[in-house]
């Protein structure tokens, strides 16, 4: 089941330190909660609990108040306990949100500030959406429900709090995490795989942790035992006509293009922890939390890729990929005014114009499927696109492998508001 982490910052103007408060529940005991909440242009949503996602609340205080502030430093603590979540792969999802408490001249001032500068650094594995109950009497709710930290699971049962930062501890499966990712080099504009190659993640004191060699694919795959280090990637091509290295995703979205050495034949990319968090191919977000930041956003139009699977050159769907669509059936339920745009995509595997055919044939089965559910076909559009939009290198006459095919092998949805 896939499963999000939703974090909940408190921005909090007291004259007292209510991180400290006692909350009215204990850990095991389910909370079902709706709390009014404002974002940055006075614009009023709910935060629900229970949803489906985990749900953790951090309270931060960001005006001086007699008893100090929060400083940087603890927003770095909790960011480095966020990669050590997300490295874990327990977690393949993540939403940030920051809940503020700011009412009367302050609450102007918390908008200014939040437009002013962002607490968080940008994240490609996440972003963070800030709000405010700018009520008293909703905030009086939120202290018995929320300590400093505290995590609620899927159905709104606390799983863990903590009264600081520095003691929160979430347990995770494991400390060690694989480094999946391909390596390619590119020669007269055609990328091809660089099989072969010696590749080697390298620790902060240049110690080899783990070594390697690519596949025909230039595919490779290593295991971190120490997730907490900053590694290095060294990779050593098999010839000496290598010029260039571009490090790639499995499915072969580009990362960025290595650095050669100055001397001997070697390239090296030090990696980001978000690097790390991308090449350990972890899921793409649900598609119901996609559809909330929609919903909130001034946004008219989201496209989402979904895995919709069918057999080889069939358009029947198969019984995994209806859970995703009964999802879709329940935001458009929800929404009746939005209209959708059903999309698919085939890799460059066979004849061109079957490939269209079949694409066509595959949008046309999701429609039916959402008609049958009760989705007014005026609501709805198929349409094939079958290889005409190719995501990576995978064109005609490319040995690829499936993990690259299947990279195109997608069905979008366009999602359009009133």
């Amino acid at each position: 089941m896939k499963r999000i982490i939703f974090f909940i910052f408190a921005f909090l103007l007291f004259g007292f330190n209510l991180c400290y408060c006692q909350i009215d529940y204990k850990i095991g005991d389910i909370v079902n909660e709706s709390i009014p909440v404002y974002d940055t242009e006075n614009g009023q949503t709910n935060l629900k609990i229970p949803a489906n996602y985990y749900l953790l609340v951090y309270r931060y205080r960001w005006v001086d108040i007699g008893r100090g502030v929060d400083n940087s430093d603890s927003i770095r603590e909790l960011e480095n306990k966020i990669d050590r979540i997300l490295l874990s792969g327990e977690i393949t999802n993540l939403k940030v949100v920051c809940l503020s408490y700011d009412a009367g001249i302050n609450y102007p001032k918390w908008i200014e500030h939040i437009k002013k500068g962002k607490l968080f650094r940008v994240h490609p594995n996440y972003k963070v959406m800030y709000y405010n109950t700018n009520n008293f009497e909703t905030e009086k709710k939120c202290q018995k429900i929320f300590t400093k930290v505290t995590i609620f699971g899927p159905e709104g049962r606390i799983v863990r709090f903590s009264p600081l930062i520095a003691k929160f501890d979430y347990n995770l499966k494991s400390n060690d995490v694989s480094v999946q990712g391909k390596l390619v080099t590119t020669t007269n504009g055609v990328k091809e795989p660089l099989s072969n190659a010696m590749v080697h993640l390298e620790s902060g004191n240049n110690d080899t942790i783990a070594k390697g060699k690519t596949n025909m694919y230039g595919d490779f795959k290593l295991n971190l035992p120490n997730n907490n280090k900053d590694y290095t990637l060294k990779v050593q091509p098999p010839n000496k006509s290598v010029t260039n290295v571009l490090l790639l995703t499995r499915g072969g979205r580009e990362i960025t293009t290595l650095t050669k050495s100055q001397i001997g034949l070697e390239f090296g990319y030090h990696l980001l922890k978000s690097d790390v968090i991308t090449l350990s191919e972890f899921q793409e977000e649900d598609i119901t939390l996609k559809y909330e930041d929609f919903y909130l956003s001034k946004n008219k139009e989201l496209i989402t890729n979904e895995n919709i699977f069918y057999d080889v050159s069939e358009s029947a769907v198969r019984e995994e990929s209806k859970k995703i669509l009964d999802k879709i059936v329940t935001i458009l339920n929800n929404n009746p005014t939005v209209k959708i745009e059903i999309v698919s995509h085939t890799d460059a595997q066979g004849e061109d114009a079957s490939n269209m055919k079949l694409s066509e044939k595959r949008a046309n089965t999701v429609l039916t499927y959402l008609v049958m559910k009760g989705i007014s076909e005026k609501r709805l559009k198929a349409i094939g696109k079958g290889e005409t939009q190719i995501r990576n290198r995978c064109t005609n006459g490319i040995s690829c492998s499936d993990k690259e095919h299947e990279y195109n092998r997608r069905t979008e949805f366009r999602y359009t508001k009133s």
